[in-house]
Order: C-alpha cells, then sequence, then structure tokens
C-alpha cells in the first residue's frame, strides 16, 4: 500500500521503524542488529518524543541490514495478523515441499533456519508464501 495523501513518508517511516522495534525486541536489540552500541539512535528517529527524522539514507540502510525489500520502509503495511500454530506447521510443509520439488536432502539445522525465515515473513505478511520459500531454498542450492 503506498503512501496516502495524509502521511508524510516520514510518518511512514517512522510508524514502520516502530514496528521493527517491537518485532525485534525493542529499540536496543534492534540496535545491535543494525550495527549500533545502542538504541538512543532510534529512539531519537522513533521514540516516544521523536528529535529526527527517518532520512532515505537510514530508511534504505535499515533495509539492507535487515533484508527487507528496497522502499518497505516507504510503505504503509497492514498490520501482521497473529498467527497460530497452524501457521507454523503451514511454514514446515512448505519448506519441506520446496525441498522435496527442488530435490534436495536439506540439513535439519538449515531446514531449521529456512523454516524460521518463513515464519518471520509470515508474521511480517499476514501468511504463508510459497514463492518466497521456494526462492530461499533455491539459495541453499
Amino acid at each position: 500500500m503506498y503512501l496516502g495523501q495524509m502521511d508524510s513518508v516520514y510518518q511512514v517511516r517512522r510508524t514502520n521503524l516502530r514496528k521493527l522495534m517491537t518485532q525485534w525486541g525493542g529499540p536496543t536489540s534492534l540496535a545491535a542488529k543494525l550495527g549500533h552500541s545502542n538504541g538512543s539512535f532510534l529512539a531519537q528517529l522513533a521514540g516516544p518524543h521523536p528529535s529526527r527524522e527517518v532520512s532515505e539514507k537510514v530508511a534504505r540502510q535499515i533495509e539492507l541490514d535487515l533484508s527487507l525489500p528496497s522502499g518497505w520502509m516507504d510503505l504503509k503495511h497492514k498490520e501482521p495478523q497473529p498467527l497460530d500454530d497452524a501457521a507454523l506447521a503451514l511454514c514446515i510443509r512448505a519448506v519441506a515441499a520446496a525441498a522435496e520439488g527442488a530435490r534436495m536432502k536439506v540439513p535439519p539445522e538449515k531446514f531449521a533456519d529456512v523454516v524460521a525465515l518463513a515464519y518471520d515473513n509470515a508474521k511480517l505478511t499476514g501468511g504463508v508464501d510459497e514463492a518466497f520459500i521456494n526462492r530461499i531454498v533455491r539459495l541453499l542450492k
């Protein structure tokens, strides 16, 4: 969903950064993932009283560091739907089917990593994305 007339790109980026901070366990955890020593920079961008805007450069770097598609920070996203155990089971089955379709025997630790990526993606998008899973499995070759 693209920007509405009422929301600036900075507001959308701030909202998305707040979602990412929640997803990654808070500003300190996300800051560590992004290579910062503490969460103060992120608090300046998206804390309760932000003092800086999320610039183009910062938005693109966050996308790069978190392996998000380019431009993800600039788009409004639907609120992720809570996932249940059935969604995890769907991810497991989809990864197994993708590996079988690619005629690959995936070691258990790699299989678990792909399932975790698929489940994280499902939480972000609200559903299991088989095309995404197939792309990940192809990367294992």
